[in-house]
């Protein structure tokens, strides 16, 4: 329509080519699998979980750790859904490469900060991460990007899935979804689940457990009809619209925790600690029933009539005594391990998980003396903390006994630490645990044997047995 009174026409245009996708931004609070903790050094490393690590408002609908999670997804587009790539990052997390695997990748040039085109998978694929040269660490992650609704109907979240077994097991999902729905699985509910796998360790016999992600349909016959039909639309959905997911550029970096498969000695220490809770729950169930069976006897025997003065006087004279004694304890362990005031106890509880927040000495006093578990578990962690520490060997020590083995190893016909360290591979130290893993670099190598006295005596050992049987 011409504008014939040569006046502005407010409102005459509304909507430009460029713009007119509808964007569905992803929460930055993310799902994970895994957590970061701290190892006896203080070094900080990811260590991956049974459950789903979830937001606040994700715990509050499903639980402090959910293992299952109901899910939909905005469009029924496995490439948007969950995007696949092989990637590395550099040691402050920021993305230095980026590809598919099969023809082309993007790589950072250090130097200039320019991305530029290369070939993918490159020479470098499959190599562990040299931190001198920064080559190698490539790894396979896929991105599954989907809503809650029992959480909000407006928030998008992203949970990153990393290794082969688990990308396989989604995109199975998605590819079951999209034959037996006729490719309209937008919208349809779907059950994400963590679940228990042993997985064979690259380059060893040895297998580990791993809990993967799977997805399946959690939605009958009837209702994904319904949904295809238009008959009903899930939670507001509107037809004919060009949704699609925001995707995040490589400038704003990592903040996943990359994990790893769980060693055979953390399972059983997880096992342990969670038969020992189960224990302790079952233990705290038994007593309880024990006190209500003393309570009704007293009652019926008249036991729990009010006490005299002298007799009340000399009860609360046992239990002060009773709490002087353990108050004593606790602050013998406190010297001990070096903290020298009451404040840094509190901080030192806290900072071990036994207290959840500061409290005031009164308060933790009485926690102390009236908690036994509480009690206990101080104790034990007051004790660890004043035994003495094994000292890391100094610089010059450490040339001394690599010399000293290397000296050894020459007589036993090694020339070079590449053999020892090949010999140190073949070399088991107990039934199905070697020297070294494999592929293990020589510095590596190097600063296990200074850092493990028991591999370093091991291994002098076997070269000196050796060096006899040819001398």
């Amino acid at each position: 329509m011409n504008n014939e009174n040569g006046k502005f026409d407010t409102g005459r245009y509304t909507t430009i080519p460029e713009t007119k996708n509808i964007k569905l931004p992803i929460n930055k609070e993310k799902i994970r699998l895994g957590i970061r903790v701290k190892n006896e050094r203080g070094v900080e490393y990811p260590k991956e979980t049974d459950y789903f690590v979830c937001p606040k408002e994700v715990r509050d609908v499903f639980g402090e750790e959910p293992t299952e999670l109901t899910v939909f997804f905005p469009v029924a587009d496995r490439e948007k859904v969950f995007p696949q790539c092989y990637e590395k990052y550099g040691s402050n997390e920021a993305l230095l490469c980026q590809g598919d695997g099969e023809k082309e990748a993007q790589r950072l040039n250090l130097e200039n900060g320019s991305w530029k085109k290369v070939k993918c998978p490159c020479e470098h694929y499959g190599k562990k991460y040299d931190k001198k040269t920064k080559i190698g660490g490539c790894v396979k992650a896929g991105y599954l990007k989907f809503m809650i609704p029992s959480v909000s109907i407006g928030t998008f979240y992203q949970c990153r899935v990393g290794g082969t077994v688990s990308i396989e097991e989604c995109n199975s999902a998605f590819d079951l979804a999209e034959k037996t729905t006729g490719g309209h699985w937008a919208m349809i509910p779907f059950r994400m689940r963590r679940v228990a796998k042993k997985l064979k360790i690259p380059g060893t016999a040895n297998m580990k457990n791993h809990w993967v992600v799977t997805l399946e349909i959690a939605a009958s016959t009837e209702e994904i009809r319904r949904v295809i039909s238009g008959e009903i639309l899930y939670l507001g959905q509107q037809k004919n619209k060009g949704y699609e997911l925001e995707i995040e550029g490589p400038a704003e970096g990592r903040d996943e925790v990359v994990t790893e498969p769980e060693t055979e000695e953390e399972t059983e220490t997880r096992e342990e600690k969670d038969a020992e809770r189960k224990e302790a729950v079952k233990k705290d169930i038994e007593e309880t029933r024990a006190r209500e069976v003393q309570l009704k006897k007293d009652q019926e025997e008249g036991k729990d009539k009010i006490k005299s003065y002298g007799e009340a006087k000399i009860i609360y004279k046992k239990r002060v005594e009773e709490e002087n004694e353990i108050l004593k304890e606790v602050s013998k362990k406190t010297e001990e391990a070096g903290i020298d005031s009451f404040e840094e106890l509190v901080n030192f509880a806290v900072d071990q998980g036994i207290f959840k927040t500061k409290l005031t000495e009164y308060l933790a006093t009485r926690i102390l003396v009236s908690n036994k578990d509480v009690r206990d578990r101080l104790l034990k962690a007051l004790s660890e903390l004043s035994e003495p520490k094994e000292e890391t060997p100094k610089e010059e020590d450490k040339e001394k006994l690599l010399t000293n083995l290397f000296n050894v190893a020459q007589k036993a016909g090694l020339k070079d630490w590449k053999e020892i360290v090949g010999e140190g591979c073949r070399t088991k130290i107990h039934d199905e645990e070697y020297i070294f893993d494999i592929p293990t670099t020589l510095e590596e190598a190097k600063e296990i044997l200074v850092n493990d006295p028991e591999r370093l005596k091991k291994i002098e050992e076997i070269f000196a047995a050796m060096a006899r049987a040819i001398s």
